[in-house]
């Protein structure tokens, strides 16, 4: 029986980072000890079609037994995968774990539909266990952690029991799903400290804590491996990988300081940068130091809020005034802090939504992203949604990616519109950017350029590489004196933009998605804002906000109005897709990227 296990293609690899689905390997490697013929697959990183990978992959190595998993948001990728394994071998077995299963199993199964049994909750045990089943050694009935469907109806057997020793576990399968050729393929960041060169390895599971917008896929309970095994595995890492960083991807680093000296005083030894997850209520300087000595160079907190009320309604535990100390504490210290503000819980109102907006207009020093609130199956905010009525057909649901939902106080019109303000709110205000002396800019490709400017504290020169024009992606770091410099690469050289802008005056324009880069767009192209362009957005919830009167369209007034040429405002793997569907529209002749504007040579490419 020939298995193969397939890590989705869930980024490219630029925006690949330390995301690394380490879940999926331990699966894996808990297979492959079983002496099976396991073989592994990676997509992210492979040129080609989905269709054509697997159809490859299966009839090279007729497979039997094909294998993947992930999360709900990722429906429509694992949707695309199974689908195609289908096609290629109607008799093959397929088989689906991960958060997408374990979540709502009965609608989950049902969305995919041709998959034949999915796992639920830690797929380690369950993995061996049903690959028994499937040789003909055991009863599917007595695998715990199955769904599957028998005599048209589902069958769910006995909750799996959560692992309680994870030191029992082996480690992930890094070298399995090609993680050395990854980092290979993942060009230095200037901006991310972190992600050179990094391992992601997980310390524990679960967590103690129970917001209101999370699902734990790995189980209720926090476990927590040994000291001694995590840096068994850190030490593998470095001496396989050549590792520069380690990323704890735990949503808890540690629970008491003693985890926390202990682990200082092992990685400390190694000589590498470490990134981990904190609340905000567990620090305090003396421990921020410690960690910021022994290599630490960023902590993620969890933050969602800047209004108390809302902090209490989540069951965050927590409240602004301790989210204030420590982000001030980490500047202090110099850790860099980052977290991200989520909109739209149940106590939501205009007036918390806007405390929170005013907040992080005030705090421009640290980076913190906006968004809304997804209801994700499985978390406490998903049921009271299905309960309410709010969502009908939880198969739907997950067909349509987990759309945004107004579960707030808000009415409808306020949510909209706030959706579409956080969404081009511009990453840093006119009022606190730095300006930088003697710099310049050399433009690279799909609105990318190398900048090199003069550190306004130390004096001395930087020069970033492959950076967004406007950016949005958080602060320049100084490589001499760790400063965070607040700056717009735009600000350099804006007076070329409208003028190249008024180049397609006789055209109409699609300006697509709106995110944050439109505002700043919209400061140094007037032009944008004239009846010849029109905004557009993909997310439902955006879609008929006006942004400064001008109304934001579906992607169909393309066709409506014959539109013929279009700027994509993102260079991640979702302008990717952006550009696949404006290509699908006949009228569209021109496709370009919003940093192309700046590019002095850009008149000369019209």
């Amino acid at each position: 029986m020939n298995y193969c296990i397939v890590m989705p293609r869930l980024t490219d690899i630029n925006e690949q980072s330390t995301q690394f689905p380490i879940g999926m390997a331990y699966v894996s490697s808990s297979l492959k000890q079983t002496g099976r013929n396991v073989i592994t697959y990676n997509l992210t990183y492979k040129s080609g079609t989905t269709q054509e990978l697997l159809l490859k992959l299966i009839q090279e190595n007729n497979v039997d037994v094909f294998m993947t998993g992930g999360l709900t948001g990722q429906y429509w990728r694992l949707k695309e995968m199974v689908d195609a394994a289908r096609a290629v071998k109607p008799d093959l077995i397929i088989c689906v774990g991960g958060g997408i299963i374990t979540s709502s199993p009965v609608p989950a199964m049902e969305a995919l539909e041709t998959v034949d049994y999915g796992m639920i909750g830690e797929g380690e045990i369950t993995v061996c266990e049903l690959a028994e089943a499937i040789e003909g050694k055991k009863d599917f009935h007595s695998v715990d952690g199955l769904i599957f469907r028998e005599n048209g109806t589902w069958t769910v057997t006995n909750q799996r029991a959560e692992i309680m020793d994870l030191d029992s576990l082996p480690y992930p399968d890094y070298e399995g799903f090609e993680f050395g050729l990854m980092l290979d393929k993942i060009p230095p960041d200037e901006l991310a400290l972190i992600n050179n060169r990094c391992g992601s390895v997980s310390f524990g599971r679960s967590c103690p804590f129970n917001c209101t917008f999370c699902f734990h896929p790995s189980g209720t309970k926090y476990r927590r491996r040994s000291m001694k095994s995590v840096f068994q595995e850190i030490d593998y890492l470095i001496e396989k990988f050549d590792i520069h960083n380690i990323s704890v991807t735990d949503e808890l680093f540690a629970s008491n300081i003693n985890d926390t000296i202990e682990f200082c005083t092992e990685i400390e030894k190694r000589k590498i940068g470490f990134a981990i997850s904190l609340r905000v209520d567990m620090i305090n300087r003396e421990g921020l130091r410690l960690l910021k000595d022994h290599g630490c160079v960023q902590i993620s907190f969890g933050l969602e809020s800047a209004d108390n009320r809302i902090l209490k309604s989540m069951n965050k535990h927590i409240t602004v005034e301790q989210i204030e100390n420590a982000l001030s504490l980490c500047n202090e210290v110099g850790i860099s802090a980052q977290g991200i503000f989520i909109f739209g819980d149940e106590a939501e109102t205009v007036e918390t939504a806007h405390n929170t907006i005013q907040w992080w207009r005030e705090h421009p020093q640290y980076a913190i992203n906006l968004s809304l609130i997804k209801l994700y199956p499985g978390s406490i905010l998903y049921r009271h949604a299905c309960e309410r009525g709010l969502i009908k057909d939880e198969v739907q649901f997950i067909k349509d990616g987990c759309p945004f939902i107004n579960v707030s106080k808000m009415t409808d019109e306020d949510y909209h519109n706030l959706a579409l303000e956080i969404s081009v709110l511009p990453p840093i205000e006119a009022g606190s950017r730095d300006v930088l002396e003697d710099a310049s800019v050399e433009f690279t490709e799909l609105g990318k350029v190398d900048y090199t400017a003069r550190c306004p504290k130390c004096n001395q020169f930087n020069t970033w590489k492959d950076q967004d024009i406007l950016r949005a992606k958080g602060n320049l770091l100084c490589k001499h004196c760790g400063r965070s410099i607040h700056t717009v690469i735009a600000d350099t050289i804006n007076h070329k933009a409208d003028a190249n802008f008024q180049m397609l005056k006789q055209h109409k324009i699609a300006i697509w998605p709106m995110v944050s880069a439109v505002a700043e767009l919209r400061r140094v192209v007037p032009s944008i804002m004239e009846d010849n362009v029109y905004f557009i957005d993909s997310a439902e919830v955006k879609q008929g906000g006006l942004y400064y009167d001008k109304p934001v369209h579906a992607p169909d007034i393309i066709a409506i109005e014959q539109i013929d040429t279009a700027f994509v405002t993102l260079t991640t793997t979702i302008a990717s897709e952006i550009v696949a569907a404006l290509k699908q529209f006949p009228s569209i002749k021109k496709i370009f990227f919003v940093g192309e504007l700046f590019d002095p040579d850009f008149p000369n490419r019209i």
